[in-house]
């Protein structure tokens, strides 16, 4: 029978978590609210506005987190999001995360890395925000690439265990800065949206879009001007249930050492952030080529790329093949099997006379021949992923498949594991975001960078009082 200092310490621990689970289960929401407070009158003052502080025109730029296009398309079809032209497809980059592909959206400069946690070469240390400070962090990091961006919805990963709390929240906050500001852009981010899909899933997120459009209508009843609206989202979120995929312990079997500073010959550093689709490994170029052929005998890794000479390998378990760049051309040269399957998209190349003397396709052809393909304009997205989308560049960049994901091992515990969606690699289901206007018509398919494109042109369509068009075709 238990003594009683025994019992005494059990019912202190008992006590210590109960009121642990009480806190947690409003503290985060009162955080939040009052942390949002202190900013929706911000840009009530603001000197962007007109001199008599009333504004005639605004043009709202809404980024939402993580929503796929078949999810917008649907919806519409029922109703919702009404007046808004139909929306396109938006390719999202490799890998289909926040960062890179808002950077690219947003007219910004190079995200620090991949994700929260990156390995800079320059100063052999692996940087970025620790996990604990990222949870205990109200506001996501992203003035690296767009230093105008209202965050909405996003207070660390917080938001990430209690979702549910923070919705209408950050919809009220929306409504209220967007009401107070002055000038006459609004660009505002709500990354709540990808915390519902990651932890409730699809239905929840249906719910929360129907709120955002019902949100719109209110705003542009009650806000007093002509409104003008781009909505998109940075990429998609796949709803499958997925399994952790533990990368380091193969590669250590293989006589790597996992480590978080570069030291000896066959040390790598494998950032865990986030539970997505997609991992970026750091270590010697020289062990690029055998780190590949471990991966590519892992279960639930569908590829993975890196760097030889001036060209990019990709290498799965379907087998390995070579992109090349000239200039504005590409070429795919399958060395074994086909692992980006586009054999068939070769072939029609050649029956159209598409290929030059030299085996390259101009970027354009590779574009409108594949922005509908299982992985949607690989070449382009894969080179960019590998060279200059983010300022430290990883040396193999990994594409899981549908149903698996890699992050911290805490993700392969029975009461986490079964995150109810993810993103990040190269397929469809990862990188369709959306596009939509409620004063213009967009292309069936566009890239991120056309997302700035746009908003120039309606910037200067403004300025002009020139009517939009569609996006030329591209």
């Amino acid at each position: 029978m238990p003594d009683k200092p025994y019992m005494k310490k059990a019912l202190f621990t008992c006590v210590v978590l109960c009121l642990s689970a009480v806190l947690l289960s409003i503290l985060p929401e009162i955080w939040f609210s009052n942390h949002l407070k202190k900013n929706w009158n911000v840009e009530e003052n603001s000197p962007a506005g007109p001199k008599n502080g009333r504004r005639y025109r605004l043009c709202l730029v809404f980024a939402l987190d993580g929503v796929p296009y078949t999810m917008v398309r649907d919806l519409q079809k029922e109703g919702y999001f009404n007046g808004f032209y139909p929306p396109g497809r938006l390719v999202s980059t490799f890998p289909s995360l926040t960062r890179p592909a808002f950077s690219k959206m947003l007219i910004g400069g190079k995200p620090f890395g991949y994700e929260r946690l990156y390995y800079n070469f320059d100063v052999n240390l692996l940087e970025g925000a620790t996990l604990i400070g990222k949870a205990l962090s109200t506001q996501k990091e992203h003035a690296d690439y767009h230093p105008k961006l209202h965050f909405l919805g996003f207070p660390g990963y917080i938001a990430y265990v209690f979702p549910d709390r923070f919705t209408q929240t950050a919809l009220d906050a929306f409504k209220t800065r967007l009401k107070h500001f002055k000038g006459d852009e609004f660009i505002a981010y709500m990354g709540i949206s990808d915390a519902i899909a990651h932890v409730e899933g699809q239905a929840a997120l249906i719910e929360f879009l129907k709120k955002v459009s019902d949100l719109l209508d209110t705003v542009r009843n009650d806000i007093g001007i002509l409104l003008d609206v781009v909505l998109f989202s940075d990429h998609a979120n796949n709803f499958t249930k997925n399994r952790r995929v533990d990368l380091s312990t193969p590669l250590v079997e293989a006589g790597f050492k996992d480590v978080n500073q570069l030291e000896k010959k066959k040390d790598f550093v494998l950032p865990e952030n986030g539970f997505v689709s997609f991992a970026a490994i750091y270590s010697a170029d020289e062990n690029a080529p055998a780190i590949a052929g471990v991966l590519s005998t892992i279960e639930g890794v569908d590829f993975s790329v890196y760097r030889s000479g001036f060209s990019l390998l990709v290498q799965g378990a379907t087998g390995t093949a070579r992109i090349s760049k000239r200039q504005d051309r590409f070429m795919y040269s399958r060395i074994d099997g086909d692992p980006l399957d586009l054999k068939d998209t070769i072939q029609r190349f050649k029956l159209l006379g598409k290929i030059d003397i030299h085996g390259f396709v101009h970027e354009k052809e590779w574009w409108m021949a594949t922005k509908e393909h299982l992985y949607p304009d690989p070449l382009r997205r894969l080179w960019e992923g590998m060279h200059d989308l983010v300022q430290h560049p990883g040396t193999v960049l990994v594409s899981l498949k549908d149903g698996y994901a890699f992050g911290p091992p805490i993700f392969d515990q029975p009461i986490i594991n079964s995150r109810a969606g993810t993103h990040g690699a190269l397929l469809a289901s990862h990188s369709y975001g959306f596009l939509m206007t409620d004063f213009m018509q967009v292309n069936v398919a566009s890239r991120p960078a056309e997302v700035a494109r746009l908003l120039g042109r309606a910037a200067e369509a403004k300025k002009t009082g020139k009517k939009l068009l569609g996006l030329d075709a591209r």
